[in-house]
């Protein structure tokens, strides 16, 4: 079964450090898209970046220019750097999956 989970629930950081999220994956088939989202108190969880198969990054509109997304498909693993990072930076980060759409042609 498919499936995303942080590599550590809480990540401390100081202002001007290069923070890394992480999350471990797991697909039974082929690579999903990978995606990050950022959810602050009192509002709508935000997109920042998709990553697809091919290794391409698409990212929110406008893209958040301190934050990267990679993918380590040796270890399965996708990370999102923030650098420096800052104290607006405070918020949940979340990880998720989308499936592949394989439509009838």
């Amino acid at each position: 079964q498919d499936s995303i989970t942080p590599t550590s629930p809480v990540v401390h950081a100081k202002v001007n450090e290069k923070v890394t999220i992480s999350c471990k994956y797991k697909y039974t088939v082929s690579m999903n898209n990978l995606q990050w989202y950022r959810h602050d108190l009192d509002s709508m969880p935000e997109f920042l970046v998709l990553i697809m198969e091919s290794g391409q990054n698409q990212t929110a509109t406008p893209p958040h220019p301190r934050l990267t997304a990679s993918v380590n498909k040796d270890n399965k693993t996708v990370n999102l750097e923030i650098v420096p990072a800052d104290v607006k930076d405070s918020a949940a980060y979340y990880c998720a999956l989308q499936p592949t759409v394989a439509g009838n042609a």
